[in-house]
């Protein structure tokens, strides 16, 4: 798939390009952050145990982990825009059908459906910034996605929570904007030619020779770790540490948990600028050290000035690097194989999001909350360290290859 834009916004189909995909993100983010501060409430209102009511975010997150690559394959070879489309339609839908649901397995159901779609639009969003981007502007556009995304993910739980005041369905009333979305992707968005000439197990191969393994192993390693940390950590394990240390209530809680995402959006805006100082290896390793030392420190303070510091660490060590592992990825990703390779990616992000939580949970019921954050901070260490060795490996042995790591 060719590049149809590579000089800077100027022409209005462009702009309206990027909005849309934007705008895409911001829905496909909104499954689990506009939900999560409503739980509580659905509890309630459906009679069911916590457990029960926490399966709703379950439902959403697991199907993305299987289901994804086959999107990114079906996107190869038919075109993103013909499969984000009725992914956004899908997701809407399926969103407010839940306020019409009378079964409690209904309502799984519903969630399951609308993660499948989801997980498309997130990794199609990505997959189009590589398609229809280049050098510079797509490091910049990638970076600003991220950014959009953080805000989504800090202003929804706002949403949720004041939605769910009203009513227990009203969040879910919020997903009609994928519908919206959709109707404006069919009239506006490109569709870059797809070039893919193989499918099934011959598609696999051709997609795995085309990429360099080491390379694509070290970025799925370190999406895994931003994701896992992220979700299992910071947003599982800190609302229990403040509440328990420090006695706060959900809504300033809630406001805490925000303050990553302004670093996050203002670091992530600026990685076009950063990757022309530092490579991407170590970009993503500064990004996985800058979120262990926030860790530690979150872990250690007994002031909450300090650790609201520790949260403005913890986005700018997300702003290192998730966006430069989606522009390193998107750079090695050839055109005919790049819905395969980013949805692999999407999948590996949800794998992390939807292991974090229990895995750190667990280990808090033995050792406790803050001695599971000091250790989630030489987690991510470990991982950006893991992440670190395996791309400086790939980067050692790439002479001979077509598709170095640069921003040019």
């Amino acid at each position: 798939m060719r590049s149809r834009y590579s000089s800077p916004l100027a022409d209005l189909d462009q702009s309206q390009t990027v909005i849309i995909i934007f705008a895409s993100t911001l829905v496909s983010v909104m499954g689990v952050s506009l939900i999560s501060p409503a739980l509580p409430t659905i509890q309630t209102a459906w009679n069911i145990s916590a457990s029960q009511a926490s399966l709703l975010v379950s439902a959403f997150t697991l199907p993305g982990i299987v289901l994804t690559p086959f999107v990114g394959l079906i996107a190869d070879r038919v075109g993103r825009k013909r499969v984000l489309v009725p992914s956004l339609f899908l997701f809407g839908v399926s969103g407010i059908a839940v306020v019409f649901a009378e079964e409690f397995t209904t309502l799984l159901g519903l969630r399951v459906v609308q993660g499948t779609a989801g997980s498309a639009i997130m990794s199609l969003t990505v997959t189009l910034l590589g398609d229809l981007f280049s050098g510079e502007q797509q490091s910049r556009l990638i970076g600003l996605n991220a950014a959009i995304l953080a805000i989504g993910a800090a202003g929804y739980p706002l949403l949720g929570g004041g939605l769910a005041q009203l009513s227990w369905a009203a969040p879910f009333v919020c997903f009609a904007l994928g519908i919206v979305v959709a109707v404006a992707s069919s009239a506006v968005l490109p569709e870059p030619e797809s070039s893919v000439g193989s499918s099934g197990l011959s598609y696999v191969a051709n997609a795995a020779r085309s990429i360099p393994t080491r390379a694509a192993l070290g970025l799925y390693v370190a999406i895994f770790g931003i994701f896992f940390v992220l979700y299992g950590a910071q947003l599982t394990l800190v609302p229990f540490v403040l509440d328990a240390s420090y006695g706060l209530s959900s809504g300033t809680i809630g406001l805490l948990l925000g303050l990553p995402a302004v670093t996050m959006g203002v670091t992530s805006s600026q990685s076009s600028r950063l990757m022309h100082h530092l490579s991407p290896p170590r970009l993503i390793t500064l990004g996985f050290v800058t979120y262990g030392i926030g860790m530690t420190i979150a872990a250690v303070t007994n002031s909450i000035v300090v650790l609201a510091g520790a949260l403005f660490l913890f986005g700018i060590g997300q702003g290192f690097a998730e966006p430069i592992t989606d522009t390193a990825l998107n750079m090695l990703a050839p055109d005919a194989f790049r819905g395969g390779i980013m949805s692999i990616r999407t999948s590996v992000l949800q794998f992390g999001t939807t292991l974090g939580p229990p895995v750190f949970v667990a280990v808090a019921s033995i050792v406790g909350y803050t001695d599971t954050l000091l250790l989630a901070g030489f987690v991510a260490l470990a991982l950006g360290g893991s992440a670190f060795g395996i791309l400086s490996l790939s980067e050692a042995g790439r002479e001979t290859h077509r598709r170095p790591f640069t921003n040019e």
